[in-house]
């Protein structure tokens, strides 16, 4: 039997121009939005991949001052690492120190967030008040809060005397003691960065609808139900988000701690950041400072590894 071939109508080719004029026209606007992207492809990688290859460059290289006539490709960097007690110690600090202040900023984030997405009157003022400790310059933040706490004439001790609490004769030296200087920090912390948390986590709230409040509500959920169950799981791309970011910055933290104690009493508050400065711009010693940073850099991307996976 012979088949009969179908011609096309006038208008299916039509059609057919009409698609392939679309197809053309996507891949120019394509081309033409890599032109635009590329200077700040190029500016981003200028600024942030050449520095990172460099420092693991210089990881492996020792001698010079300042970066100058480093010489080798050797491991004595790394082998030097494993011995010293002093980078241990700021290691550990920065490990707790991130993983104390992140958690508090999250659950403190994640309160202010809920509260100022109810609805009442003045919710506006609680909003700005909220962005409050985040305006302030973090070395402004820390250098107050010093003061506040200094143990001759700091605010906290002078209340405390004036309640009757505190004998002026024996003053509380609250800077002075390992334990009291690291809780305050972890304070100070997760004061300064929950209200960043709190701004990111209600812009997330601001995108559920309605319709899944009033769905709630139907399906007889109590408050905490319907926040367990289904604000939380729509809120978790936002709370990856701010949880990395505030990882990347807690273990890269430095004005903060630089400013309040500079890792005193003794080193007990030295994190990687200040022992970083300390070994490069203090002493010239470019190869182990960039091994250390080099260790914070592997940290950093372990804890980034560990939140895609587990949200």
């Amino acid at each position: 039997m012979q088949t009969v071939r179908a011609v096309p109508t006038e208008q299916a080719r039509r059609v057919s121009r009409h698609r392939g004029g679309r197809g053309i026209q996507a891949r120019r606007e394509e081309r033409l939005a890599w032109a635009m992207l590329a200077p700040t492809l190029v500016a981003l990688l200028v600024l942030s991949l050449y520095p990172a290859l460099a420092t693991i460059v210089y990881s492996f290289q020792h001698g010079g001052s300042f970066g100058i006539g480093m010489t080798g490709f050797v491991l004595s960097n790394y082998q030097r690492l494993l011995h010293d007690v002093q980078f241990w110690s700021a290691f550990k600090f920065s490990i707790l120190f991130s993983v104390i202040t992140v958690a508090g900023q999250m659950v403190f984030g994640v309160a202010l967030a809920l509260f100022a997405n109810r609805e009442f009157r003045g919710r506006w003022l609680v909003r700005a008040a909220i962005l409050f400790p985040w305006a302030i310059p973090t070395a402004t933040n820390s250098v107050v809060w010093a003061y506040m706490f200094n143990d001759q004439y700091g605010l906290v001790n002078g209340v405390l005397e004036h309640l009757g609490l505190l004998s002026p004769s024996h003053s509380i030296v609250w800077l002075g003691s390992p334990t009291s200087a690291t809780i305050l920090i972890y304070i100070m912390a997760i004061w300064k960065a929950n209200s960043l948390v709190a701004l990111l986590v209600l812009a997330g709230l601001q995108t559920i609808l309605s319709d899944v409040r009033e769905a709630e509500k139907v399906d007889g959920a109590t408050r905490w139900q319907g926040f367990w169950y289904v604000t939380l799981p729509l809120l978790r791309p936002t709370l990856a988000v701010t949880l990395i970011l505030r990882t990347i910055q807690s273990l890269q933290a430095f004005d903060l701690i630089s400013a309040f104690t500079n890792g005193a009493p003794g080193i007990s508050t030295q994190n990687l950041g200040l022992y970083i400065y300390a070994q490069i711009q203090q002493f010239g010693d470019f190869g182990y400072g960039s091994t250390i940073a080099v260790v914070v850099m592997v940290v950093t991307l372990a804890f980034i590894a560990l939140y895609l996976r587990a949200l």
